[in-house]
């Protein structure tokens, strides 16, 4: 019985270290700097399209698979998991992709929210984003239990919220907060990817 709870927490472990080289951090925090960016431009009166909202945050993904591809993987080699850890990447990576498709979708779509359309609707599109940015992170964090993306559904919930809401008080610009945490977000993954790096030899088995 032991063996076998110290089996099920060696699997748990070796599928949390597998999506926390900090490359997730990364796209985060990247995918908002896109998101903030996209909605300067709105603010600044240059108008947003689907084509400037794609430039805007497409470089994120490509970012994120590059160092998947060149630099995580390359250190983590080829891991040969037990099939049902197996099972269990598949099924996150596959909610993963879905996440990341959806990420495009969402932030089109709060992007394009014109900041004068009314009370309800500013509080509705604000509920919704904070909701879904705690659901969001807080389901990753239990799947992969990676602790740290609870804080990042808390911290992410702010931007939108604190731009509708400043833009109606100050009528001023009012996309700061998404820099602030995607820098914060950054920061945090680089240092977690440079560890990574340092920490990890380059392998081609586990």
């Amino acid at each position: 019985m032991t063996e076998k709870t110290d089996l099920a927490k060696i699997e748990k472990k070796i599928f949390s270290s597998m999506f926390n080289d900090g490359t997730l951090d990364i796209l985060g925090a990247l995918w908002l700097l896109g998101l903030g960016f996209s909605m300067l431009l709105e603010d600044l009166g240059f108008g947003i399209s689907e084509e400037i909202m794609l430039y805007t945050i497409i470089p994120a993904f490509v970012i994120y698979f590059a160092l998947i591809f060149f630099v995580t993987t390359p250190k983590k080699g080829v891991v040969k998991l037990p099939e049902k850890v197996k099972r269990s990447k598949t099924k996150f990576l596959t909610i993963q992709m879905i996440w990341l498709v959806l990420a495009l979708i969402v932030g089109l779509y709060f992007s394009m929210q014109p900041v004068s359309s009314g009370v309800w609707n500013d509080i509705s599109s604000s509920l919704f984003w904070i909701a879904g940015s705690i659901i969001l992170c807080s389901l990753a964090a239990f799947s992969i239990k990676i602790d740290r993306l609870y804080v990042y559904g808390l911290l992410l919930a702010i931007p939108f919220p604190f731009r509708i809401f400043t833009k109606k008080i100050f009528f001023d610009i009012s996309t700061s907060m998404f820099f602030v945490v995607a820098i914060i977000i950054l920061v945090w993954g680089i240092i977690i990817l440079i560890r990574f790096i340092k920490n990890t030899p380059k392998t081609d088995i586990l």
